[in-house]
């Protein structure tokens, strides 16, 4: 009993060497971060509109509310990445993001991320298509998404973006490089937002 106890202790100790000399594989998370602040001419209104704002963590259709990564490799066949994940839930992650740029521009009084007490308006949003278009020649970020931004009290819709933009990785095909595509599409498209906000808002003043 003892030499079996013994030859079983050395078996593994010996797999225990062998893998110390192997790289362990390990599960690697991508942050969604706007990728500069605003620029002073993105800045769409001199003084803040007088609303409070609060913006609200966005749907998500089933296939994308979830952490791990989708790739598309044809139109109907979706699969998921083993080792790589978002390290937040894209319909937390993109609501950070629009919040970011919504307070960064001063665009409203006050404006609040999650649930406040009783705000003016509310800034949402739903994503269609947050994914990994994977092709024989090149790799592309495909971000699909609807902000909208209504009024609390009557629950009214004031404005509607919709979107649908892909972006070729190019230069960087690595995962980090798809999440910096991603992350710069919804900047862009929250900054044309805010744009239309202000325009918005401009039109009633009339």
């Amino acid at each position: 009993m003892k030499t079996g106890k013994t030859i079983l202790i050395l078996i593994l100790a010996a797999a225990g060497m062998a893998g110390c000399g192997k790289r362990a594989i390990v599960s690697r998370y991508y942050l969604l971060e706007n990728p500069r602040p605003l620029a002073p001419e993105e800045l769409t209104v001199t003084s803040p509109l007088p609303y409070s704002v609060d913006v609200r963590d966005f749907q998500a259709g089933r296939a994308f509310d979830q952490t791990r990564i989708a790739a598309r490799a044809s139109s109907n066949e979706l699969n998921y990445y083993f080792y790589h994940h978002w390290a937040v839930r894209p319909s937390t992650a993109l609501a950070d993001m629009v919040y970011e740029v919504i307070d960064q521009a001063g665009l409203f009084e006050r404006s609040t991320r999650g649930y406040s007490s009783r705000p003016d308006l509310i800034i949402s949003g739903r994503i269609l298509r947050c994914e990994r278009i994977v092709e024989e020649n090149v790799d592309s970020a495909h971000l699909a998404a609807v902000l909208t931004l209504a009024d609390r009290t009557s629950e009214r819709q004031i404005l509607r973006h919709e979107f649908d933009s892909t972006t070729a990785l190019d230069k960087d095909r690595s995962m980090n490089g798809f999440a910096n595509a991603i992350s710069r599409i919804l900047f862009q498209e929250t900054v044309r937002f805010t744009e239309l906000i202000a325009a918005q808002f401009e039109q009633q003043s009339e």
